[in-house]
């Protein structure tokens, strides 16, 4: 049974997972929540567009490995963002900010639903999101890795309804290298992002979605009259 995790990253794959509640070493420097918040802005700030190819694993609890995926990501701010699972199945999450579409061709189906950017249950639009609506959304603590280059930041979200209940984020510079959740029962989501492209003109048609011929249409956006 397919496991449909495109909304995560919606937004992914490291062969290591690496633990999201394992301590700091000494050598290490971890921020205070106010100076984490204006690094993690800093660093999202310079980026303004993205493609990567990202590989997904997800974990169980128990450390078994649950699926394994493929997919391109392509973020524009404010609001714009593209994810297309290649593989093992295709599926593409599309929205330019105010609708999104889920293309499953498998079923032959779409489905259209009003855009929710809400960080703490859209976790990729983390990546266009403001000091004010991540300060709203998260308590977020910075450990620089030794070097000055490498960051790692953890996210706990502050709604009861968030979707996960931890998030971490690692870049190098201002290259995002992996993202990772942990949901209330301990499965663990791993996002690996190679190929990154930062800041090249992304077009407006990359971001809206024309359901082929004869594919079954679920719209429950606002747009339509009830």
């Amino acid at each position: 049974m397919k496991y449909r995790a495109a909304c995560l990253g919606l937004a992914t794959v490291i062969i290591t997972l690496a633990s999201l509640t394992g301590t700091v070493s000494n050598a290490q420097e971890t921020l205070p929540e106010a100076a984490s918040l204006a690094r993690l802005t800093e660093v999202l700030a310079q980026t303004t567009a993205m493609s990567a190819s990202v590989e997904q694993l997800i974990i169980d609890q128990d450390g078994r490995e649950l699926q394994e995926t493929t997919a391109e990501l392509l973020m524009r701010k404010p609001a714009s963002f593209s994810w297309r699972i290649t593989a093992p199945y295709e599926e593409l999450m599309v929205t330019n900010g105010d609708l999104i579409w889920r293309y499953e061709p498998d079923l032959d189906q779409v489905t259209i639903q009003d855009f929710n950017n809400e960080l703490d249950r859209t976790p990729v639009m983390l990546l266009n999101g403001t000091s004010e609506t991540i300060a709203q959304a998260y308590a977020v603590s910075a450990t620089d890795m030794g070097d000055g280059m490498l960051w790692r930041f953890i996210l706990l979200p502050r709604m009861p309804s968030s979707l996960f209940e931890r998030m971490s984020l690692t870049f190098n510079g201002e290259v995002l290298q992996e993202m990772q959740f942990e949901d209330s029962l301990g499965q663990q989501t791993s996002l690996s992002f190679r190929d990154v492209n930062r800041n090249s003109p992304l077009e407006d048609m990359l971001f809206e979605f024309m359901p082929p011929p004869g594919v079954e249409i679920i719209d429950n956006s606002s747009a339509v009259a009830p």
